[in-house]
């Protein structure tokens, strides 16, 4: 059988089990998305499993995005639209949109992050002068959420706490962590999972390590008939946003007779990489028993002392340098830290000399620039009237047509509310704002706008709101600038969305700012040196990895809590390396001022087996 071709032994029989439940356990570079991708292929085509049937939930969207792009070439494009394959919170998106209304939700519901959780908490904490901190209070709504008792939450902060979900419902939104909670709300409810389980006849979860105690409790509601979760208990290093690696460990346990299928054949990294993964890990206690297997030969791992940072930063120029000189692209290099500080100072080292570098962050989001952020909140008010937040962070946009005294003044309105924003608006503001709702209300009652894809959109409400006129008679140019980048960004989601048969409209595209992660902002198209997070580098892979800091107390944190967790995310740097690998250091670090201390080298770099400087 073709489709099966190129298939080891292990991956074999993980894309051709009848087993009802199975557990792969799949190393670093063994071929875990080649496996999948034909497992759902090979129940397509030999089994006679539609698409639409399977449900394939990832830990990012690129990976989901990659994983349609293989099955469209194994199934064809049309059978692999039908396919959901996506995040898990892309997934409580979709069930919040058909059967919010249960919980207390629209389908044009507003998703809060942090940063706006944060503002609307410290507001509610300024105006009622209450005597808590933002911190409480989010660990009282959390409790709360969840069911939990609230021992010792002060009364303030129960109180702020009361008052912060009051206004998410008044605005149709839910944070972050509520999407999961809610959505599990949802399966708790029997006709709901019979639905969903219905619908979805195999459910799939890609890095199945990373699940918190949430999302297992979704699925273990959903209970699908078939269930195949892949992950590698070895790259669990999301403990500090609530994964939860016992999910992985114990999940033979929890569903008796599962068949577990390891696949340890590395064809990713050159022997002595993956021989010093295999020391690292073997430091861990709670794991699973696998090893990586790969005998090619390669160049020795390099291990290099440097005096200072500086020195670090020229090392590290030289080394770029070289690989330019002989015509390799840049974008195979990966610098790899355990912080974003580290990343910052060295891609100013690189750049210095002329090298394209760029640093995957969320810092260098074009949404996030000062006047993309208000249009994206008029944007958001126009979906959802009843975003109040949207509504204030965006009515003084472009122009300023509300004073603080006005904005007081309407709220003393009696009648004033959330559901009533815009007729209370209409009737009692100035001339200023009546144009300001009449625009909304063109464009909410327009019968394309909720249907062209999101560029279309966001082009036709900066003409409405004669953003290129404003900007042109202030001589803003470079508002225009960031405006273009903007729209160049969300061109290129929606072409993403169209390929793979997701949704592109303006809302769709609202929700999606909100759920992003870090891996959204990796261009692998560009070519210049990729600095990363060894955090934002999990799924990814390159020729030469270059880990820096390798200082005790830098990696290995000297912050961290769970030195096995710790050991895991240096076991995924080393990883991403798939022919060349450099750890430096420098010797010297700055404390304070002039003084300077030496902490010493990495734990880890000893315990891969390494020794001397090259």
């Amino acid at each position: 059988m073709m489709l099966l071709d190129g298939l080891n032994t292990e991956q074999r029989q993980a894309a051709t089990s009848d087993s009802k439940v199975i557990l792969c356990l799949a190393g670093a570079g063994t071929g875990k998305t080649k496996t999948l991708t034909t497992r759902i292929a090979y129940l397509h085509d030999e089994k006679r499993v539609g698409t639409s049937n399977m449900l394939a939930l990832t830990f990012t969207r690129l990976a989901g995005l990659e994983m349609k792009e293989r099955i469209a070439r194994l199934i064809g494009e049309e059978s692999a639209k039908k396919l959901f394959c996506n995040t898990f919170h892309s997934f409580c998106v979709s069930v919040l949109r058909e059967w919010g209304h249960r919980v207390g939700l629209e389908p044009n519901f507003s998703i809060y992050d942090q940063d706006d959780q944060t503002a609307i908490i410290t507001a509610i904490l300024d105006e009622f002068r209450y005597d808590a901190k933002v911190r409480q209070v989010l660990d009282c709504i959390n409790r709360r959420q969840r069911g939990q008792e609230s021992q010792g939450i002060v009364y303030d902060s129960e109180q702020a706490a009361e008052e912060y979900l009051y206004r998410m419902r008044q605005s149709n939104a839910v944070g972050l962590d509520e999407l999961l909670l809610k959505t599990l709300e949802l399966m708790k409810q029997p006709d709901i999972s019979a639905y969903y389980r219905n619908q979805y006849k195999y459910v799939y979860v890609d890095e199945f390590q990373d699940t918190d105690d949430v999302q297992m409790d979704i699925i273990r509601h959903l209970a699908p008939e078939n269930l195949f979760v892949v992950g590698d208990d070895y790259q669990a290093i999301y403990g500090f946003r609530g994964a939860n690696v016992q999910n992985i460990l114990n999940f033979p346990s929890a569903y008796q007779g599962c068949e577990v299928v390891k696949l340890e054949r590395n064809y990713r990294s050159t022997e002595p990489i993956v021989t010093a993964a295999n020391l690292l890990i073997q430091h861990n206690h709670s794991r699973t028993d696998k090893k990586l297997i790969n005998d090619v030969e390669g160049p020795e791992i390099e291990v290099v002392d440097l005096t200072t940072p500086e020195h670090e930063g020229a090392f590290l120029r030289d080394i770029v340098m070289a690989h330019k000189q002989v015509g390799s692209r840049l974008a195979n290099i990966a610098v790899l830290a355990r912080t974003n500080g580290q990343l910052t100072y060295l891609k100013d080292q690189l750049h210095e000399s002329q090298i394209a570098a760029t640093v995957v962050s969320r810092d260098v989001d074009p949404i996030k620039r000062v006047d993309i952020k208000k249009l994206m909140s008029f944007l958001n008010f126009v979906v959802n009237p009843k975003d109040e937040k949207a509504l204030w962070l965006c009515i003084n946009f472009p122009h300023t047509r509300l004073t603080d005294l006005e904005k007081a003044s309407l709220l003393a309105q009696p009648e004033w509310s959330s559901d009533r924003a815009q007729e209370v608006l209409k009737r009692v503001g100035g001339a200023k704002i009546q144009e300001f709702v009449r625009i909304i209300e063109a464009l909410q009652t327009a019968d394309s706008f909720f249907t062209i894809d999101a560029y279309e959109a966001i082009k036709e409400a900066s003409y409405a709101l004669g953003m290129k006129g404003f900007y042109a008679e202030k001589g803003l140019h470079n508002r225009v600038e960031d405006m273009m980048a903007a729209l160049r960004y969300t061109k290129r989601w929606c072409h993403q969305q169209e390929t793979s048969g997701e949704r592109n409209n303006i809302e769709a595209f609202l929700k999606w700012l909100r759920i992003r992660d870090i891996q959204d902002f990796y261009r692998k198209d560009e070519d210049a040196v990729q600095l990363l997070t060894v955090h934002g580098s999990k799924g990814l892979e390159f020729d030469t990895v270059i880990l820096v800091g390798m200082n005790q107390g830098t990696f290995p944190s000297k912050r961290t809590e769970d030195m096995e967790e710790e050991r895991r995310l240096a076991y995924v740097a080393v990883t991403r390396a798939k022919r060349r690998l450099i750890l430096t250091r420098p010797r010297e670090v700055a404390l304070y001022g002039k003084k300077t201390y030496e902490p010493g080298p990495s734990q880890f770099v000893a315990e891969m087996g390494l020794q001397g400087v090259m």
